[in-house]
């Protein structure tokens, strides 16, 4: 039952990704061609400033969704109710205060735009992205309970169609009628019906969360405030490091290089996109099976899926390194292009938080959020400072080696000592081993991709980039075969594979 629901989550989490991604690209190459840049540095902008505006939530759904993992999985429908109630009483809250404190934002926008543009409506834009963040707040702590209780396809499928249906729509009225006006109202639209049909079929899912609920238990109210508490600041971090580029660079370079960046960081967050689906589809079932599983059964799964994570970093950043400004060319154009130093820096960022979602999907299972609370404060001043420094002196780059710089001094060793220590009960030096290991094999990978794709191709075009990704997935699966075929985890997965073979014939 378990396998069939993995299989599931991750089958339509991929669907969902395409779907979603899909139009998220097509979609961005009709407004670079019907709007200015301008525009596409307000989207950012926006988007980066409400990230900010949801520190309100503070990170409240990990700690909640990880105390119904033991309920779920022993069928303690009382307890859940009484989370349940909690969470939505909370999230309602919440949504009321992302309202309000983005009204107290309005007043200071032009205070974070340098060189403001000639936009109309600015400020009712704005106002659009505020309502579209704060409204998902009344309906989405139900999704939570799908996710907690490995049920995510429903939610990808609801979100792939309804996502879909926005596509499609934002392309069509940016055709016919280039305006942004007719973009972010769609967006309001799709995020409240994609909301409203999650619920629903929550409801439906569990008919018993209308039935009144009993008080929730102090031990478990205990424990989710304590992991509230931590997630506070590590919600307080992740902000500062993933949602403060844009801002920074509003403030210090302008606009236009918020819209450059943005369309690199689009495919950036499509590849985490894909990863992410599938990480959390596995996060509910590893917590699971943390709360009922050996620790040996623990540790043997951490290390399989440490080294997936290192083999999909591979590929990935090896097909970022060397085919990203083709693809950025062949979608938008070479006046949307970076440097190559500043393209090899986003792949290093990129591959260094990559490489850390096996140690935080285990971290997030094993509920230890309050053990590193103090690493957020340390990373996000890191950051600031290092960024904003490093933008005023060098532009765009300094942004992205700024949270390269904030990574490696402390997510980078904290966060796998931390589960080491308090979770899984592995050495960390074996831990850095792999990891050094992984990484030279991807740097190798890298280099003869490199190499031999530009002794192939001279000229960007539709054919030669398809090629090249085939050449780099190609490279990179051979070169980590011949390097990590003895390995356990290795041998795991052809087993694997050759069952899934043998299956299908």
């Amino acid at each position: 039952m378990i396998k069939e629901k993995v299989h599931k989550n991750i089958k339509y989490s991929i669907l969902n990704y395409a779907a979603v991604c899909g139009f998220k690209f097509l979609v961005r190459i009709v407004f670079v061609k019907t709007l200015p840049i301008e525009y596409l540095g307000i989207d950012g902008l926006f988007t980066n400033i409400l990230a900010v505006l949801s520190l309100a939530e503070m990170g409240i759904a990990p700690a909640i969704v990880y105390s119904m993992y033991k309920p779920l999985a022993v069928g303690d429908k009382e307890t859940v109710k009484s989370i349940m109630k909690l969470f939505q009483k909370v999230y309602i809250a919440i949504g009321v205060v992302i309202l309000a404190t983005g009204l107290c934002v309005y007043p200071w926008l032009d205070s974070l735009i340098k060189d403001k543009p000639d936009i109309p409506d600015l400020h009712y834009f704005y106002l659009v992205f505020l309502l579209n963040t704060a409204v998902s707040y009344f309906w989405s702590y139900q999704r939570n309970l799908l996710i907690a209780d490995q049920k995510q396809y429903y939610v990808n499928i609801y979100q792939a169609v309804v996502q879909t249906i926005v596509g499609i729509l934002q392309i069509i009225f940016l055709l016919i009628i280039p305006s942004y006006w007719s973009f972010v109202i769609l967006m309001l639209i799709g995020t409240i019906l994609e909301n409203v049909t999650i619920a629903s079929k929550a409801n439906k899912e569990y008919p018993y969360l209308k039935e009144a609920a009993d008080t929730l238990d102090k031990t478990i109210k205990g424990q989710i405030i304590r992991n509230t508490k931590a997630m506070i600041i590590h919600k307080i971090g992740g902000v500062v490091v993933f949602s403060s580029s844009n801002i920074i660079l509003s403030k210090f370079v302008g606009l236009s290089a918020v819209g450059l960046y943005s369309n690199y960081y689009l495919v950036i967050t499509a590849m985490n996109a894909l990863s992410g689906r599938i990480f959390s589809s596995l996060t509910a079932t590893i917590g699971n099976m943390m709360a009922l599983d050996s620790d040996a059964q623990k540790r043997k799964s951490f290390i399989v899926v440490q080294f997936l994570t290192a083999l999909q970093s591979a590929v990935i950043s090896v097909g970022l390194y060397v085919m990203f400004n083709s693809f950025i060319q062949l979608w938008l154009g070479k006046a949307y292009l970076f440097d190559k130093f500043t393209v090899i820096c986003i792949v290093v960022s990129f591959y260094l938080m990559y490489m850390r979602k096996a140690v935080l999907m285990y971290r997030d299972a094993c509920g230890l959020f309050w053990h590193d609370r103090y690493k957020p404060i340390a990373e996000s001043i890191i950051n600031l400072v290092a960024s904003i420094y490093l933008a005023i002196h060098y532009g765009t780059i300094g942004v992205v080696c700024g949270g390269i710089i904030s990574t490696l001094a402390t997510c980078f060793w904290v966060e796998p000592y931390v589960l080491f220590r308090y979770g899984l009960k592995l050495k960390l030096k074996d831990y850095f081993i792999n990891y050094f290991k992984f990484t030279a094999a991807t740097l190798l990978c890298a280099v003869v991709s490199k190499v031999v794709y530009g002794y192939l191709f001279t000229q960007v075009n539709i054919v030669n980039f398809v090629a090249g990704m085939v050449l780099c997935v190609a490279d990179t699966t051979v070169i980590w075969l011949l390097l990590f075929k003895n390995r356990e985890e290795m041998q795991y997965i052809i087993r694997v594979v050759k069952s899934k073979i043998i299956t299908t014939r």
